[in-house]
């Protein structure tokens, strides 16, 4: 007994470690180096993610410099500007880092991580012990490298702005001066910890596939609607709207340095201004809001190491529905029909072809607002909108991917199945279609556009409708599975791919060429009820050619239909 006593604890101390433990210090460079070594091979006989990075790092480069110049140029105003404008600039900047580093990994790469909490699930580590280690690895990439690099520019550029140009004097520069580097640090950690968080939680159970893919779609619309609103804010400073292209830059700045977002970078800038009461404010808010996302990330590493050994499957049981939804016939239709709309609801590759549409309208409906003249543009833009909100069919038969056997041995009619597609379609884009084609010509005051505008929209929504039915079946391509995140979707870059969206887009509008034609001449003259007719003349040709384009694709999807589905039955 005494030796076995004896010999358990040197069984359990090595060199005064725990046996099966690892130093704290030892396992940061271990998760640094497994880092380094992944990223060293992913570019192993890669060679388009050389090329990408090689321009990566050249556009960092030339980022790197522009923003010395701009910050060195705007720091060295002496006028009584310069100040006021160098203080915009460095809160601006800062909150577009912190912005960015959120958004862009998710648009970008989707929820992807290459050292995901998961694959530790397995090793006697928790989450206090990795997160140290998985933060050190976070700093090991490009992006990273150059946010640091950027990071000290602007703090050498505040340093010279407080020493030359700060308005306050002495006692404003030795503050700035003290909070300087303790402040864009924290903006700085903010910026590496708050993607981390968001990837760790999406890797837990509690974060459902739904709400990931919700998430990446969402943060897509968010970036496509700051373009858009930078290229209107563009346009009215173009066109004389100043004031308002200068105002509401400066308020929402403003705003948000009262947020965690840009309260870090905005406190050197406070204090050097002389409101010392509002810097201290903001860097308690920006040391908060590091601890609290510390603190998260942890939570979230913890329940992702958890639910890797727990697994995915939901203990709650399945809302169970009826196949035929109520009002549709109980027939081959009725069945296609409830099970596209299934898609539509469910699935995130159907949401994100149409989650940017009310966006494009919002976008030329203030195009129309800023200028007079792009009304008629922004009119306009309605049916174009509409037209292209009905071309997401295009890959339909290739989005059932392996599923499409059911359709072949169920002996399902390919005119009902192809029909019952193009019928859930119209569920969603024919009430767009009627509320775009009212709203936009009553926010220009132009009601009497409202007919022509609705019945173009219905005509060049069906011809998109029946040329679209007819690509799925004549240019179908596989694509990534249901669930997948559709920012990164690379079935989309295929020859396929290109040349049926192309077709589509063009096919829709060459039946409605004389539509289009006869709206033209009812512009010039001035010709309202000329314009109405143009509309259901759109309508007539629309309806004709989908009926045409549907028999014609019901008929060559008969004879093909095992063609097609050995085409897409893998998923990408």
């Amino acid at each position: 007994m005494s030796g076995t006593a004896t010999s358990t604890p040197a069984l359990h101390a090595v060199g005064g470690v725990g046996y099966g433990t690892v130093p704290p210090g030892t396992l940061v460079r271990l998760l640094v180096r497994l880092k380094w070594t992944l990223w060293k091979r992913s570019f192993r006989k890669n060679i388009g993610k050389i090329i990408g990075t090689a321009f990566g790092a050249l556009y960092g480069l030339g980022g790197l410099a522009g923003l010395t110049a701009a910050l060195l140029a705007t720091a060295l105003l002496v006028d009584g500007a310069g100040p006021d404008a160098f203080g915009l600039v460095v809160r601006g900047l800062g909150v577009a880092a912190v912005l960015l580093w959120v958004l862009v990994p998710l648009f970008a790469f989707g929820l992807d991580d290459t050292l995901d909490p998961r694959r530790f699930a397995t090793l006697p580590r928790s989450a206090r012990e990795l997160q140290v280690g998985l933060f050190a690895a976070a700093a090991l990439s490009l992006p990273s490298l150059f946010t640091l690099v950027g990071v000290l520019i602007a703090s050498v550029c505040e340093a010279i702005w407080l020493l030359v140009s700060a308005v306050p004097g002495t006692g404003g520069t030795i503050g700035g001066l003290i909070v300087l580097l303790p402040a864009n640090l924290l903006g700085l950690a903010l910026c590496l910890l708050l993607p981390r968080a968001v990837l760790a939680q999406s890797a837990t159970r509690q974060s459902s596939r739904r709400g990931r893919e919700l998430g990446g779609i969402i943060a897509m619309i968010v970036m496509i609607a700051a373009i858009y609103g930078a290229s209107l804010l563009g346009q009215s400073l173009g066109e004389g709207g100043v004031g308002f292209s200068l105002w509401l830059p400066v308020e929402a700045i403003g705003w948000l340095a009262w947020t965690p977002f840009g309260a870090a970078f905005a406190v050197p800038v406070d204090i050097a201004e002389g409101h010392v009461l509002t810097g201290l404010v903001r860097l308690v808010i920006a040391a908060a809001a590091v601890v609290l996302v510390w603190l998260w990330w942890r939570r979230s590493i913890a329940l992702a190491l958890r639910s890797a050994l727990l697994g995915e499957a939901s203990s709650g049981s399945a809302k169970v529905t009826a196949l035929v939804p109520r009002g549709l016939p109980s027939n081959a239709l009725g069945a296609s029909t409830g099970r596209s709309l299934r898609y539509w609801r469910r699935d995130a590759r159907y949401i994100a072809a149409v989650a940017i549409l009310p966006v494009l309208v919002v976008f030329f409906t203030l195009m129309g607002l800023i200028t007079e003249p792009q009304q008629y543009v922004a009119i306009g833009a309605v049916v174009f909108v509409c037209g292209m909100s009905s071309i997401s069919i295009t890959n339909e038969l290739g989005f059932d991917g392996p599923a499409g056997w059911v359709n072949i041995t169920a002996g399902m009619p390919t005119r009902a199945n192809l029909a019952g597609r193009i019928l859930a379609m119209a569920t969603f884009a024919v009430p767009f279609a009627v509320i775009a084609s009212v709203v936009v010509p009553l926010v220009f005051g132009r009601a009497p556009l409202i007919l022509p505008v609705l019945l173009g929209s219905i005509g060049v929504m069906m011809s998109a409708w029946g040329t679209s039915c007819l690509g799925s079946v004549l240019l179908p391509y596989p694509t990534a599975a249901p669930g997948t995140n559709p920012l990164r979707d690379r079935s989309s870059s295929s020859a396929a791919a290109m040349l049926g969206t192309f077709a589509a887009m063009i096919g829709m509008w060459v039946p409605q060429l004389p539509s289009i034609a006869l709206a033209i001449v009812a512009i010039v003259l001035g010709s309202t009820a000329m314009l109405v007719g143009a509309g259901a003349l759109a309508v007539v040709l629309g309806a004709l050619t989908l009926w045409l384009c549907l028999r014609g694709a019901s008929s060559i999807l008969s004879r093909r239909y095992v063609d097609v589905f050995q085409k897409v039955r893998a998923f990408v």
